[in-house]
């Protein structure tokens, strides 16, 4: 009786922990959508001004992606594409993540594409012995 109560409550847990990593998800997403916005339309102000605004962002705490997030963001993007863990990692480095910071940036989007597989928010293709993923339509 005490391991069904431990279970049952792993699983209300696992259902709010799933509903609050969506409303995070939407929260970076608009939150990265008012920032390019920004950051876009400072981009036509005289270079004075522009800093002053970039500043100001800089200020109001908005961090940039985690590796996740952006590995997240980068295949949402291009939903319709199967993409290799090579292929992941040039679009990061296309989109402007920073990946100098890690040692081994490819060995890190192996296991962030096989956690996202195992969450079911990308799936997963195996052709010719080569794994490529896609972000799970909605």
């Amino acid at each position: 009786m005490e391991i069904k109560r431990y279970r049952d409550a792993i699983t209300v847990h696992m259902y709010q922990l799933k509903k609050l990593v969506a409303e995070r998800d939407k929260l970076n997403n608009r939150i990265k959508q008012i920032d390019d916005y920004i950051v876009a339309n400072a981009n036509f102000l005289p270079l004075r001004e522009r800093m002053a605004v970039l500043e100001r962002l800089e200020a109001a705490g908005v961090e940039p992606l985690g590796f996740t997030d952006a590995v997240r963001e980068v295949l949402k993007l291009n939903s319709r594409q199967w993409f290799t863990p090579t292929g992941v990692r040039d679009l990061l480095g296309g989109s402007g993540f920073d990946l100098n910071s890690y040692s081994n940036p490819l060995a890190s989007i192996h296991t962030i594409l096989k956690r996202l597989t195992e969450h079911q928010e990308v799936d997963k293709d195996v052709t010719a012995g080569e794994a490529r993923y896609r972000w799970r339509a909605e």
